[in-house]
């Protein structure tokens, strides 16, 4: 009868092990899975969705605002590049923009709106950057 219950230990054990086991490789199989799902930075038609929000930004070592388009995403987005300032883990915001007048007048008119962008991230650099990930939008379409 001690036998049957020093086996029935080690049979405990290595239910647990098996399963702390599995447990491990489905934790690294997720993490895998997020780093596929990064945007890559300098690279043309990454796409993002969330909601557009217009912020006035005070930089006070220059005296002056900057209006910036922010885009608050439902979850985090990351970043992949080769430069140090491309490596971003995790953010739940994104700083876009456009040089295009055209563009930037879609964006003003998508402001409080769900959309979808595609462009070019990169990540921030400079204090006129307002977000971990910074991207050169062109093209937006406004969700449902």
């Amino acid at each position: 009868m001690g036998t049957k219950a020093y086996r029935g230990s080690f049979g405990f054990l290595r239910q647990a092990s098996a399963a702390a086991v599995l447990g491990a490789a489905g934790t690294l199989l997720m993490a895998a899975t997020a780093q596929a799902e990064c945007l890559k930075a300098q690279t043309d038609n990454q796409v993002v969705e969330g909601k557009l929000t217009s912020v006035i930004i005070s930089i006070p070592d220059y005296a002056s605002k900057e209006q910036a388009y922010i885009l608050q995403l439902k979850a985090d987005a990351c970043l992949e590049g080769t430069d140090e300032f491309d490596k971003v883990d995790h953010t739940k915001r994104i700083h876009v923009f456009s040089m295009d007048d055209a563009m930037r007048k879609k964006l003003r008119a998508a402001v409080g709106k769900q959309v979808r962008v595609s462009g070019s991230p990169f990540g921030e650099e400079n204090i006129h950057h307002h977000a971990p990930i910074v991207m050169g939008v062109t093209s937006i379409e406004t969700l449902k």
